[in-house]
């Protein structure tokens, strides 16, 4: 009798999957060190800029949340298409998706400057910019990554079975909105 066991073979996607999970959990770490940094400095400061938002204040970065969370829907739907064999709506919701992340960046620029702030303004200006722009770097790089996928799409590379490429990007983007949702949450509402 043989006792030793044969290597067990490993899904290629598999790896993918582990791989962005650790990427995921670091830049958790990452965005929680960063809000920390914030709300440490926001309470040990008695004349912290911005205080409360009004409703015209907020109109746009809710706006922007809306757009976001619309992209994630979006986003879901792609997979679900190709789960689903349908590579004409995968095309399609990828490119909606595409679509409004780039409309995310855009009013994310106007945001920035409609602000009034500057990167060197006091505490406030500093801590707001190194969030909001750490999170814009990697809303670029999720733009990237969609107009990859969709080009792949438009390529023929997937299938009910083979499509981690897509898995993976809506994961990467459902873990993007949820860094905005809780940005929104802390720097304009608490």
């Amino acid at each position: 009798m043989n006792t030793t066991l044969a290597p067990r073979r490993t899904h290629p996607g598999d790896t993918a999957r582990v791989a962005l999970l650790v990427v995921l959990a670091s830049e958790i770490i990452f965005f929680t060190t960063l809000l920390s940094a914030y709300f440490y400095l926001r309470q040990a400061q008695t004349n912290w800029p911005v205080a409360a938002f009004t409703a015209a204040r907020l109109a746009l970065p809710a706006t922007n949340t809306l757009v976001i969370g619309l992209s994630a829907v979006s986003m879901g739907l792609s997979l679900n298409a190709v789960r689903k064999n349908h590579p004409a709506q995968l095309k399609l919701w990828l490119g909606i998706t595409l679509l409004l992340g780039l409309a995310f960046v855009g009013l994310q620029i106007l945001e920035f400057t409609r602000s009034g702030m500057r990167p060197n303004d006091q505490t406030f200006g500093g801590v707001f910019f190194t969030l909001m722009g750490f999170h814009a770097l990697h809303i670029l790089a999720g733009v990237v990554m969609l107009a990859t996928i969709l080009w792949r799409a438009f390529l023929g590379d997937f299938t009910p079975r083979h499509h981690v490429a897509v898995q993976i990007g809506t994961w990467f983007w459902y873990f993007i909105v949820g860094v905005w949702v809780v940005l929104f949450i802390a720097l304009y509402l608490v």
